[in-house]
């Protein structure tokens, strides 16, 4: 069966991943004004519109848009003309940094009458950590800041933001967006336990895996010790804490990291199926002994 999707007026046969969610699935071919944020669907920096009503895009199954039409926010702005949302948010400056400005965008887009008086429940799927709300709200409401700017006449005047334009258009790039050849990820295995000592550590699986480059252990860390408080005076803080330990002090610890050549590879290396033994813990894909330390 041939999957389908028309995405700003574009239309894509490229099946999803298994699993994959419609926003890398959108950034995959890029709509890079599908922001990742959260994960989680709680942000909504990933809004897009999906027969015109938004959803969060990063738990919105791939699979489901098939045979729909989605819209981006670089699919608002139409024959050359910004959507006149897009243009309330100009006038307003109705952000910051721009980084949730394209969800915002996505929503506030879609909302009819009814949802425009109450404001505070229909944008609770959007976070904004930046403008305290007030600056969006007058975007919403058509309140105008900016002034058009006049030759010598610059200071003391309420201008856009330079940016504005790239930013309410999704094409705006930040960290995330950008590409850069040959870049590895990683990825850290924790300590599950709240103290112990590591007895060994059996990389060999993990560096099996395709696309795997390095594991690094606390055999590959440095003996340097040093202070991860960082507080006014060096000296007020004891230097106790290694890159990598052989001894874990607390659940989270960093126990080995995993570099390979996407973001996904590095995470199915390091993880695996516990199976435990008298007096210690042994992971199957990592391999690695750890003795519970009481105090």
């Amino acid at each position: 069966m041939s999957f389908e999707v028309r995405v700003n007026d574009q239309d894509f046969d490229a099946e999803p991943r298994p699993g994959q969610c419609l926003r890398t699935y959108l950034r995959d071919r890029g709509w890079f004004g599908v922001k990742k944020g959260c994960d989680a669907g709680d942000c909504g920096a990933c809004t897009v519109q999906v027969d015109g009503k938004p959803v969060h895009s990063c738990i919105y199954p791939a699979v489901c848009a098939e045979g729909r039409s989605v819209t981006t926010v670089e699919g608002l702005a139409k024959d050359g003309e910004l959507h006149p949302m897009q243009q309330k948010f100009l006038d307003a400056q109705g952000f910051q940094c721009g980084f949730c400005t394209a969800g915002f965008l996505m929503t506030t887009s879609a909302l009819d009458e009814e949802q425009l008086t109450d404001l505070p429940r229909s944008l609770k799927g959007n976070l904004c950590r930046c403008t305290g709300y007030r600056a969006i709200e007058d975007a919403i409401r058509g309140v105008r800041h900016t002034e058009q700017p006049r030759a010598g006449q610059a200071v003391g005047r309420s201008l856009g933001a330079p940016a504005g334009p790239q930013v309410v258009t999704g094409t705006a790039r930040y960290t995330f967006d950008i590409e850069v050849e040959g870049l590895l990820h990683m990825k850290l295995l924790r300590s599950p336990h709240p103290h112990a000592r590591i007895i060994s550590i059996d990389t060999s699986a993990a560096l099996r895996a395709p696309g795997v480059h390095a594991v690094f252990t606390h055999h590959d860390a440095p003996d340097r010790l040093y202070s991860s408080a960082r507080h006014e005076h060096p000296t007020e803080d004891p230097d106790d804490t290694r890159v990598l330990d052989d001894v874990v002090r607390f659940v989270g610890q960093r126990v080995a990291a995993v570099v390979a050549d996407s973001e996904g590879l590095p995470r199915r290396a390091a993880a695996g199926s516990p199976s435990s033994t008298r007096n210690s813990r042994t992971w199957s894909t990592r391999s690695w002994r750890c003795c519970p330390v009481h105090q």
